[in-house]
């Protein structure tokens, strides 16, 4: 029988005998949560118990187990399922014990209840949420969740929600970042999310998982990203089908009935505000992060007239924005600024001009045969 939580015994709370139709899942922007964690952790898949994703800055590599093993966050390794601590999002009783309970990862509050004849579905009181560990349903205060928006790919549908405890993927016992404060810090134990913020003036390091000095990576784990803040949506909407962009440059929202659902581009590509459309990363014209996803120091800065701004990446987030001398102009595949030729980037030169002064064009319009020199500068961090 399970224990009773300060708010209420889940046991007189099943409510139906459930088919366990695959519950909605969270499209994450995992290169944002991985920028969250020290470099060389794994943290889980919230749609699929057999995958993980392997983190090294704001790069997350998928990853698979072997047939019939899921992935286990807190020994970092993929084990039976019955050692798992994952559930199954389309079976949340499979490999779990008669008698025991799930959580449902599309309610704060709700979970499952693993009887002999299959899974039955109930849920918290109002100002409750469901603790996998205790069995129980608490207060909200002690047990944080919060609702992160679907993408319509989940097969979820519109303007729908899912729980979103970082405990859940994130292993426990260590501190890792907060995606919205560089001084903020979050800790799990036994699952249940412990938050604080570092003093005296100091931010938080996420490899070094401690407070200290700001230094050239600090803050790299900032991205306010919606799906990790809990913003779901910024406004209602009236027409279906319009779109916005969303902080992270490669999301967008989409207004779906009468509410915007955050969805996320494949990989390597940016949301695009012009043609709304997701396009390569350099095509975009989007005035958001440019290190996302980026493992570059150097990147071209959005501009929509020219390319002679760029910023300075840590770990995939901006740390500075820099500006080229005169008539030089910033190119992201040479990483340098080079003397009057403009690249043909739309993040930064819509327009498609030359970088060449009109005199300059001019001339070498006029002259048979022209020779050019190419002259870059050194860049270095701010």
């Amino acid at each position: 029988m399970m224990g009773r939580g300060p708010g209420s015994m889940l046991a007189g709370l099943l409510l139906l005998l459930c088919a366990c139709t695959a519950p909605a899942a969270a499209n994450l922007n995992m290169s944002a949560l991985c920028l969250t964690v020290p470099d060389g952790m794994s943290v889980s898949s919230q749609t699929d118990c057999s995958s993980y994703y392997h983190c090294q800055g704001a790069t997350a590599s998928l990853m698979s187990c072997s047939n019939g093993q899921y992935f286990n966050k807190d020994t970092q390794t993929c084990v039976a399922s019955s050692q798992s601590t994952c559930a199954s999002k389309s079976q949340p009783c499979l490999g779990k014990a008669v008698g025991s309970f799930q959580p449902d990862s599309s309610s704060c509050g709700g979970y499952w209840y693993c009887d002999a004849s299959g899974a039955l579905y109930g849920s918290c009181p109002t100002g409750e949420n469901f603790n996998p560990t205790s069995m129980a349903c608490v207060y909200a205060y002690q047990y944080a969740c919060s609702l992160s928006a679907v993408d319509s790919s989940s097969g979820a549908g519109p303007g729908v929600e899912v729980a979103l405890n970082l405990c859940s993927l994130i292993e426990n016992g260590f501190y890792f970042g907060s995606a919205s404060d560089c001084s903020g810090w979050h800790y799990c134990q036994d699952n249940v999310l412990h938050s604080g913020t570092c003093t005296n003036g100091l931010v938080f390091n996420v490899n070094g998982k401690s407070c200290g000095y700001s230094g050239p990576s600090s803050c790299a784990q900032v991205t306010n990203d919606p799906s990790l803040t809990g913003v779901v949506a910024p406004t209602t909407c009236t027409t279906s089908g319009t779109m916005k962009n969303a902080t992270a440059c490669n999301q967008y929202y989409l207004c779906t009935g009468s509410s915007y659902t955050l969805m996320t581009c494949g990989a390597g590509l940016f949301f695009d505000t012009v043609s709304q459309t997701c396009v390569a990363r350099m095509q975009a014209q989007n005035d958001c992060d440019r290190c996302l996803g980026s493992t570059k120091s150097f990147v071209n800065a959005y501009s929509n007239s020219t390319c002679d701004q760029y910023l300075y990446c840590v770990n995939g987030a901006r740390q500075a924005v820099e500006t080229c001398p005169d008539n030089y102009y910033f190119n992201e595949d040479a990483g340098s600024c080079v003397y009057e030729t403009e690249p043909a980037f739309k993040c930064c030169n819509p327009n498609g001009l030359s970088g060449q002064p009109a005199t300059t064009a001019a001339a070498t319009t006029n002259t048979t045969t022209t020779t050019t020199t190419t002259t870059t500068t050194t860049l270095k961090p701010a």
